[in-house]
């Protein structure tokens, strides 16, 4: 495995040296890939993918976090992809009915992982950021509604924002951007902007899309077009490069701006509402 991802990469671009590692936190084991800043110390990222595990190979997913992780690296960032379907102890993976009990498991193993990146010393462990899709994405919610999740800034490709709604408060930690396509079914854009009405903060910042799906942002990498299956009905496009692009710029772009001094910000966003 080790391997083959070593491969994956060096053909995604020549200077990447990806590993895999393991996390032990107590009980719990976490297998993800590594890959380090391309300068001696510098800022750091946590990929939190779908229920797609990492190691399956020729999927939209798959190829989708791995150029993230190239181009992040190329920008001087570290990266981490945490495969949530690795060896994790007792935890339960990306498996059944996802719910707030499972995505907030998943987020008590971001913290771990973003622990360890801030104990490597090519890290600067001042500038974390974490990104997820998907179930991820809905991992970065769960994360960032905490009083100290570690990171400086976070982006949430199409979460199930539904699933915070209960909630009777709910506040971000630090800048979080959430990238949706108004077309989506699985994540639905209505209830995230309820969610960010329900938060008022002006730090808690959602785009939406009019024109894109669920799961948008493959666009780029392996567009889906729509065609018509053996029944004649017309399967559903997620693809647009479009709004993909956008969103990719849009994300290097906000876990930059946070690292810099002048532009940062300390304790948890404020509210725009009185």
């Amino acid at each position: 495995m080790k391997f083959l991802l070593f491969i994956v990469f060096t053909c995604v671009t020549s200077h990447v040296a990806a590993k895999t590692v393991t996390i032990n936190s107590g009980r719990v084991s976490l297998s993800g890939v590594y890959l380090a800043p391309n300068k001696p110390i510098g800022p750091a990222v946590l990929l939190l993918h779908g229920c797609n595990r990492l190691a399956k190979q020729q999927t939209p997913s798959y190829e989708r976090t791995m150029k993230m992780a190239s181009l992040l690296q190329e920008m001087g960032f570290g990266v981490l992809m945490l495969d949530v379907l690795g060896p994790k102890g007792k935890r339960q993976g990306c498996v059944g009915r996802t719910n707030k009990k499972s995505i907030g498991l998943r987020a008590n193993d971001a913290q771990i992982a973003i622990a360890w990146l801030k104990a490597r010393n090519e890290v600067d462990a001042s500038k974390i950021a974490v990104i997820g899709w998907a179930e991820g994405a809905s991992t970065v919610l769960s994360l960032m509604n905490r009083s100290n999740p570690g990171v400086k800034s976070a982006v949430a490709f199409y979460p199930n924002c539904r699933l915070f709604l209960g909630l009777k408060n709910y506040r971000v930690a630090a800048p979080t951007l959430l990238l949706i396509g108004e077309e989506g079914e699985t994540a639905a854009a209505e209830y995230c902007r309820e969610l960010g009405l329900k938060s008022g903060q002006d730090l808690f910042h959602k785009v939406s899309y009019s024109d894109a799906e669920h799961d948008f942002a493959s666009a780029d990498i392996a567009p889906i077009k729509k065609s018509s299956n053996s029944s004649g009905a017309k399967a559903v496009s997620q693809s647009n490069s479009a709004a993909a692009q956008d969103a990719w710029r849009r994300s290097f772009k906000w876990i930059s701006r946070w690292f810099d001094p002048e532009r940062s910000i300390q304790g948890i966003p404020p509210s725009n509402l009185p």
